[in-house]
C-alpha cells in the first residue's frame, strides 16, 4: 500500500518511511468495489478522499437527456474527492468502477492534518490544484466549441497529451459522449480533420500531424 501511495499526487517526493509515519496518525478505510458499482458521488462521499490501490474507475457527468458523459478515467495511484476537503458544495459528477477496485479512503480532517503537519504534502496539494485548473479549462474547451470539429479537436488534444503525443486508439462511443455528438458526426469530423492534414488514422490509431492546427480548431 505504501509503495502505491508514493506514486499518488499527495505523497509525491516522500519515502515509504515518511508516508508510514504520517498516516500512522490516521485511520483510513480500505474498501473493495465490483465492476459497475458506484464508488463516489457528492451525495455519498461524505467529504472523503479516495486513492485507487488497484482497478479502474470512470468519472461521469449526467447530461440533461439522462446520458452520461465520461470526463476522466482513473487508475492505480489516481485519486478523487480532494476538492470536497475545501468545499461544502455538491459536485455534479459520479465515479463508477469499470474494473474491480480496491480504494483507500481518508477523511477530510485526516487530509487537513496531513497538510498541516507536512510542508511537502502542502506543496504537493498546491501543484495538484494548479494542474486541476488547467485540466478543467481543457474540458471547458471540449464542451463549449460550436462545431463538432472544434470539440473533437479539443478532445483529441486532451487524449494525445495523456499518451505523450504517441499514436493512440480512439473509442468513438466514449468520444461521442464526451463531446456531445452522434457517432456519425464524429466520423465526419475525423474525416474533415484528416483531410485538413491535422491527423492521420492508420490501423485504427490516431496520429497527430499538426498540433498547432488542432489547437486553432479547438479555440
Amino acid at each position: 500500500m505504501k509503495k502505491i501511495l508514493t506514486s499518488t499526487f499527495l505523497f509525491a517526493n516522500m519515502s515509504e518511511e515518511e508516508i508510514e509515519k504520517i498516516i500512522a496518525t490516521a485511520s483510513p478505510e480500505k474498501r473493495c468495489f465490483s465492476r459497475g458499482d458506484e464508488v463516489y458521488s457528492s451525495a455519498t462521499g461524505e467529504g472523503k478522499v479516495g486513492f485507487i490501490l488497484s482497478g479502474r474507475c470512470e468519472v461521469r457527468h449526467a447530461k440533461a437527456d439522462g446520458a452520461a458523459a465520461v470526463l476522466n478515467i482513473l487508475g492505480e495511484s489516481d485519486s478523487f474527492g480532494i476538492l470536497s476537503v475545501f468545499s461544502d458544495g455538491e459536485f455534479p459528477t459520479q465515479i463508477f468502477a469499470t474494473k474491480n477496485c480496491e480504494i483507500l479512503f481518508f477523511s477530510r480532517q485526516e487530509i487537513l492534518n496531513f497538510v498541516n503537519n507536512s510542508s511537502q504534502i502542502a506543496m504537493n496539494l498546491v501543484v495538484f490544484l494548479a494542474n486541476r485548473v488547467s485540466f478543467l479549462n481543457e474540458k471547458i474547451a471540449t464542451f463549449s466549441g460550436t462545431r463538432v470539429e472544434d470539440r473533437l479537436a479539443s478532445y483529441l488534444l486532451f487524449e494525445a497529451k495523456k499518451h505523450d503525443f504517441h499514436p493512440f486508439s480512439l473509442n468513438c462511443k466514449k468520444c461521442s459522449e464526451a463531446i456531445n455528438a452522434g457517432r456519425a458526426s464524429v466520423y465526419r469530423a475525423l474525416s474533415s480533420l484528416e483531410a485538413e492534414g491535422a491527423i492521420s488514422i492508420v490501423d485504427k490509431k490516431i496520429y497527430i500531424n499538426d498540433r498547432k492546427g488542432l489547437e486553432r480548431n479547438s479555440k
